[in-house]
């Protein structure tokens, strides 16, 4: 197998009394989805945000294509290849599909937001352009977006959802951390979140799959990281996760509560 594009090494993260992150391992492939499972309170989105540059590690250390994470999002994204959507869709409601993905272009194209806007302010980025416009639309027919000049206020949280993607997807990532992308969704949007990882993976990208409903995540997953208390205590195949002591300790036996304040 080929040199992991994430390699994170006994990365932990304390709050006080809670230890949210536990000397937490892991590794994800190219071409791999790596599910990250656990209870409310397991560490998963603060794990994600460690990964993602929101958060800086206490202890530990987190490598990407072979270089360490510094710095801040911004910069993660630029050097290391790197793109995320979130729980709460981070999208500007008051702008259309089209020009939400074309940040995502421009963001890819000039490095940084600093230099996305200083190119805007150029007129050197424009809606109008037919190059822009076209990867745009390669990409949302892909993912089944569909009357991409609604504006954003217009759609579902599902179509908030697979937008986020698609404009992840724009910046070329070696990885996609996705946190909970189906919450919320009916079934199309299911359907559309699925079209679109195995979309990703077209394009030789790893993801980091993180989401409550363990059997989507074991159907779509390569490989599944539980978590518990902040610490990893299986990783392996779907199949033996879920018939894992440790899953069933975690879910249906242990008697053990999630670390309060930890997500």
């Amino acid at each position: 197998m080929s040199d992991p594009i994430l390699h994170c090494r006994e990365v932990s993260k304390t709050y006080g009394a809670v230890r949210a992150v536990d000397s937490v391992s892991l590794t994800v492939h190219a071409g791999e989805v790596l599910g990250l499972v656990g209870p409310n309170g397991a560490g998963k989105t603060t794990l994600v945000d460690l990964i993602g540059g929101e958060q800086r590690p206490d202890t530990g250390t987190i490598h990407a294509v072979g270089r360490p994470l510094t710095g801040p999002p911004s910069r993660r994204a630029r050097f290391n290849g790197m793109a995320r959507t979130f729980q709460h869709p981070q999208v500007a409601l008051d702008m259309t599909v089209r020009e939400n993905m074309i940040v995502g272009l421009a963001a890819r194209s000039m490095g940084s937001l600093g230099g996305m806007l200083r190119q805007l302010l150029r007129g050197m980025v424009s809606a109008s352009d037919p190059g822009l416009n076209l990867e745009v639309d390669r990409v949302a027919a892909a993912l089944g977006l569909e009357a991409i000049d609604r504006y954003c206020m217009e759609l579902t949280l599902g179509e908030l959802r697979l937008l986020e993607v698609g404009r992840a997807l724009l910046m070329k990532p070696a990885l996609m951390l996705l946190d909970e992308p189906f919450a919320g969704s009916d079934a199309r949007g299911v359907s559309g979140i699925r079209s679109a990882i195995a979309e990703i993976l077209k394009s030789g990208c790893g993801v980091i799959l993180v989401d409550h409903n363990v059997d989507i995540v074991a159907s779509l997953a390569h490989r599944i990281v539980l978590l518990n208390l902040g610490a990893k205590v299986f990783d392996g195949s779907p199949r033996d996760c879920l018939a894992s002591p440790e899953m069933q300790a975690v879910y249906f036996g242990s008697g053990d509560g999630p670390a309060v304040g930890a997500t």
